[in-house]
């Protein structure tokens, strides 16, 4: 079980070794534009904490481009083309499956949409839908124009993709319930992820990453992601990072 009082005790771990125990927020689901969207991008801008917004090309919508286009402290993510599922049964859910007809041509265009549309913001980094990549697409992505990478859970020490890979290691969504999953869940992802960090059992030099999805949040999401994002801003050795500068070259040791 974990609390506050342990994600404080870890972060404290970090700092007695002089460490930065560094972060970085990635929401997925944009395109459409909505009141949500307006609401979650000013909880954004209130706790000036820097946003990856994944965001897919065939979803979205003129508001949406104006919304982003006016917060700097957003950048835009590729999220597939139209988070529709290609697999089939009993294969879990993936839009970015091996063979599919068209499927790199969308990705291009979807990214073509994208450049076009965000500029400088955009990063050309792939977020798959549901965090699945079929093996073949994935070391295509470099030859498809892409220089990222984001899916879930720790990276491999020696990824076989051809990109730059930052993943995301917390879930705020229990999926069965649609709901907030909990402090004490949450919490625990989080610790546990900073922890393998700490003592050489995943990469030292992979950010502890935030994923969030605004369009599925409760009040008890909204509550949480204020006071975890706080909470590692006003500790010494918190710091959040902007996606701008995670993809394309390797971190420095912090």
């Amino acid at each position: 079980m974990a609390d506050w009082t342990d994600l404080t005790t870890e972060l404290d771990r970090w700092a007695r070794a002089d460490q930065r125990a560094t972060f970085w927020w990635r929401d997925d689901d944009a395109g459409s534009d909505d009141e949500r969207l307006k609401d979650f991008l000013d909880q954004r801008r209130r706790l000036e904490a820097p946003l990856a917004l994944a965001t897919v090309p065939a979803w979205l919508a003129a508001p949406t481009i104006r919304r982003v286009r006016a917060d700097s402290g957003t950048s835009v993510l590729q999220h597939g083309w139209a988070h529709r599922n290609n697999a089939r049964p009993p294969a879990k859910k993936t839009e970015l499956v091996d063979g599919t007809e068209n499927l790199e041509k969308d990705l291009q265009r979807g990214r073509e949409t994208l450049q076009e549309a965000f500029d400088g913001q955009f990063q050309l980094v792939m977020v798959p839908p549901w965090n699945r990549i079929g093996p073949k697409i994935e070391t295509r992505l470099a030859t498809l124009g892409y220089s990222g990478l984001s899916t879930h859970g720790p990276r491999a020490a020696t990824p076989e993709a051809r990109v730059h890979t930052v993943n995301v290691h917390i879930d705020i969504i229990d999926w069965r319930a649609r709901a907030f999953c909990g402090d004490t869940v949450a919490l625990a992802q989080a610790i546990s992820h900073l922890q393998a960090r700490r003592t050489g059992q995943a990469d030292a030099l992979e950010p502890t990453g935030l994923m969030t999805h605004h369009r599925d949040h409760d009040a008890a999401c909204e509550h949480f992601v204020d006071r975890f994002v706080t909470a590692i801003k006003d500790h010494e050795a918190g710091h959040w990072l902007d996606a701008r500068s995670l993809f394309g070259a390797r971190q420095e040791a912090a």
